[in-house]
């Protein structure tokens, strides 16, 4: 039996995946053509259509070439399936009992639960295209955790693939993958001399989004003129683990000129900020962002 601590996480997070990789030998020819192996999937469907953009660029890199004839079959099989659950352990403070004068005595309380476990994997096989008893290699990648949903640990699968195509691991390894790596080697695509052991991964990630978000909000700017803003203004905004926004002020309540921005003016911007706000994936929601609102 699994037991997890419940706690607060540290701003390193760890990333349990795991890859089991082998390999007879690479292709002499690379034109390659994919089988798509998943019983309740097409390759019409978009599950599998916004995958393919992803793995794609991670096999071309490897100087695989998608276009007939087809010297490899690569069979694919990707997603997420329930393994079952474990048992979370967590402790709460409360009151051992009710004192009339003094503050009641504290009595940590465990308690538990379960929730269920998903793998999510993508398992690759490359084959002689004619010949689909010769196998070139075949690589798995996972990580289990308490997500169903596949596109929560695709991009941490993949970049764990794009190291061992046409490599052999020599055993199932089962790792933690840092947050850290995973953030400066996939997301920024630094090289191993760029990365830094001293890299913070979350700020990071809070600096991001803020950038793309002025720069879809200054390719907006006309729309914001609309609302009679004259000057550019920063604002201070609360958003969504759903990419709504619950809160939205101008960071000075006054124009240049001393008087009060009117309300129909904060409307107006507000109207055309929202749309613009995309899901902030691992951002912390509870503190506000700050970006400016231009006007050209």
């Amino acid at each position: 039996m699994l037991f997890l601590i419940g706690c607060q996480l540290p701003i390193e997070e760890k990333i349990p995946v795991s890859v089991d990789s082998y390999l007879g030998k690479v292709p002499p020819v690379k034109t390659a053509v994919i089988h798509l192996m998943n019983e309740d999937m097409s390759k019409e469907d978009i599950e599998y259509r916004q995958f393919y953009r992803e793995l794609k660029p991670v096999l071309e890199s490897k100087g695989y070439r998608f276009r007939a004839p087809s010297a490899v079959i690569l069979r694919l099989k990707f997603g997420s399936k329930k393994e079952g659950s474990v048992s979370i352990r967590s402790t709460i403070d409360t009151a051992e009992y009710i004192h009339p004068v003094d503050e009641p005595s504290i009595l940590p309380t465990t308690m538990y639960d379960r929730e269920p476990l998903y793998e999510k994997y993508i398992s690759l096989t490359a084959v002689q295209a004619g010949k689909e008893e010769n196998q070139y290699w075949k690589i798995t990648v996972s990580q289990k955790d308490h997500a169903p949903d596949f596109r929560s640990s695709r991009d941490k699968l993949l970049y764990l693939l794009s190291h061992f195509i046409e490599r052999d691991s020599g055993r199932m390894i089962s790792a933690d993958l840092t947050d850290t790596e995973f953030y400066q080697r996939y997301v920024l695509k630094y090289s191993p001399a760029e990365a830094s052991a001293y890299f913070v991964t979350q700020p990071e990630i809070r600096r991001q989004y803020i950038r793309e978000l002025q720069m879809r909000i200054n390719a907006h700017a006309e729309d914001f003129k609309k609302c009679g803003l004259t000057e550019m203004r920063e604002v201070s905004f609360m958003v969504s683990p759903f990419g709504t926004l619950p809160a939205f002020d101008f960071k000075e309540t006054f124009n240049i000129t001393g008087t009060p921005v009117e309300e129909k003016v904060r409307s107006c911007i507000a109207k055309y900020f929202e749309p613009l706000l995309e899901p902030p994936h691992d951002i912390d929601t509870t503190q506000p962002l700050t970006v400016k609102i231009p006007v050209r």
